[in-house]
Order: C-alpha cells, then structure tokens, then sequence
C-alpha cells in the first residue's frame, strides 16, 4: 500500500488535541517525535495514497479553526512529501517496552520477555499495525479502573477494543464473559489474537460494531462498560448506555479533553448516571461514572 507523508511541526502543549483531529481526518496513522525544539514537537503523519487530496483539505481546515481558537499559539508548519511503502507502520514499536501501566497491570511487547512478578498480572499485546501499546495516558486510566470495579464473574463490554488490551484486562481481573467491539474489522481480528496470546481466548468475545449498535441489549446486562474513545463517542455512547448496564453497573470512559469534560458531566447527569470518579492525566480525563 502506498502512502503519504507529510511533516507537520506543532506547538508541544497542542500535541494531544492535534493527535485527535488527525485520526478523526482520516489519517492511516502517525509517529510523534519525542524531542521537544524550541517549544515544538514534530510529527510524521500517513495518509493512504487514495485520500490524500480529501484527508489534507480537512487537516488544513481543522488546523486553521483550531489555531484561530488560539490565537498565542505559535504558527504550525506543514510540508507535503512523496509516497512511502509500509515499513513506517511498524517503526514505533521500536520503542515499546514492558512497562508497570497501573498497581497490577505490566504490558509486555508479545516479542519481548520479562521476569514475571507475582503480584503483577502481564497483559502480552501484539499491536500488529496498530497504534495501541497500551502506555497512553487514556489507556492506562482506564486499566486503572477496570482493575478497580471489575469484579470475578462480571459481564463487561470493551467498546472500541482495538488491540483488546481492555478486554484482555477485565478477563484477568476475572470477567465470566467480556464483549469486545470495534467498528475495524482488522482491529477485531488483532483482538482475538492477543485474547489468545493471553490465554482469554474463550472469555472475551471480539465481534464487529459502530460503539453499541450491534450489541444485543436484550442479552444479559453487563456490569461494567468501558470505552477508550474519543469525547464525542462518549458522548453518543452515554445516550443509551443506560440501556446495557446493570442498576448499580460502572461505566468507565477516556480519552475525553479536558475542555469538554463539562459536556460529559452534563450528559451523565441527563442520563441518570453518577459520577464517581474523575482522573486527569496529560490533558485527557478518564471518568467513572455508576448507573443509579
């Protein structure tokens, strides 16, 4: 497959915002530089060939709107270049590395070995091409939290699994039956390996679904839902979320930026949830919310 590269240079504080506004352009993916020069952060971002025109006027558009919300903010910097093969998809995991994500949870590379500790349960992933490691902030909130509320025997629903490391989790944390979703069909598929690779094979169940809509709301209520997403996701997932969830179930949600955190308060109020916990961490929230 053929790709597009092109170089874009941001302000370090606008990293995090950037990052969601290029996925939801529709980008392939992109690889964030850690060294920080002058205050900016480079970032190499991969568009398929075939939306390259498309996906570049929207990142133009969205870039424009988001420095004229930010007036003081320091001039982006975008260059286009050629096609590139597919090699760049697998470069970043160059720097994944076992790593203590929560109190119980170590993530290990599927490639990598580690001396196990007894009072560490290791979630093994293989991201294949995908961008899940499992050290984002959001993520590692949300493993937080699920190694907090789910309990042995509980039904969970993963919305927006990708590599199935939540999923993977609340098995671990003893989950009877754990529903995994996600609107990519490949992300699916990499769940259902790392289920296996992490001996969960039979209790987490990998099917495709936009967040809820191909979830069976007749079947058994879960009690507990997660979703690592976006803010607008969890906007629409906590429209009917009620709907899945047990009287007195946990909803645990991420990946919200920190300036919208008061539509998602609003929204759990509207919808008879309470919220009972609230983390903030490199500018996202991850919020724990009970069904009353």
């Amino acid at each position: 497959m053929q790709w597009k590269k092109i170089e874009l240079v941001v302000p370090e504080k606008a990293v995090d915002i950037v990052s969601l506004l290029l996925w939801e352009c529709g980008t392939g993916g992109f690889v964030i530089h850690d060294e920080v020069t002058g205050g900016t952060v480079s970032l190499d971002v991969y568009i398929p060939h075939e939306k390259a025109e498309t996906s570049l006027a929207g990142i133009y558009h969205r870039l424009d709107a988001l420095w004229r919300d930010n007036p003081g903010w320091p001039l982006y910097q975008l260059t286009c270049n050629g096609p590139v093969d597919d090699d760049w998809l697998y470069e970043w995991q160059k720097f994944f590395h076992a790593a203590d994500v929560t109190e119980r949870f170590t993530v290990v590379p599927a490639w990598e070995e580690i001396k196990e500790k007894a009072d560490k349960i290791v979630l093994r992933i293989d991201p294949g091409t995908s961008f899940g490691s499992g050290l984002h902030a959001t993520t590692c909130m949300c493993l937080g939290a699920v190694e907090k509320h789910v309990r042995p025997g509980d039904t969970v629903i993963d919305i927006g699994t990708g590599t199935g490391i939540l999923a993977i989790g609340a098995a671990k944390c003893g989950a009877a039956v754990v529903r995994a979703v996600d609107l990519d069909e490949a992300a699916v598929g990499r769940a259902v390996i790392n289920a296996k690779l992490n001996d969960v094979g039979e209790t987490v169940i990998a099917t495709q679904s936009d967040l809820l809509s191909n979830v069976d709301e007749s079947a058994q209520q879960a009690d507990v839902i997660v979703g690592n997403l976006v803010t607008e996701a969890i906007l629409k997932v906590l429209s009917v979320v009620c709907d899945y969830l047990k009287a007195g179930g946990i909803f645990i949600g991420s990946g919200i930026i920190d300036e919208r955190i008061d539509e998602v308060r609003l929204a759990a109020k509207e919808r008879g949830l309470t919220m009972i916990e609230e983390e903030l961490r490199d500018g996202w929230y991850a919020v724990t919310m009970r069904r009353d």
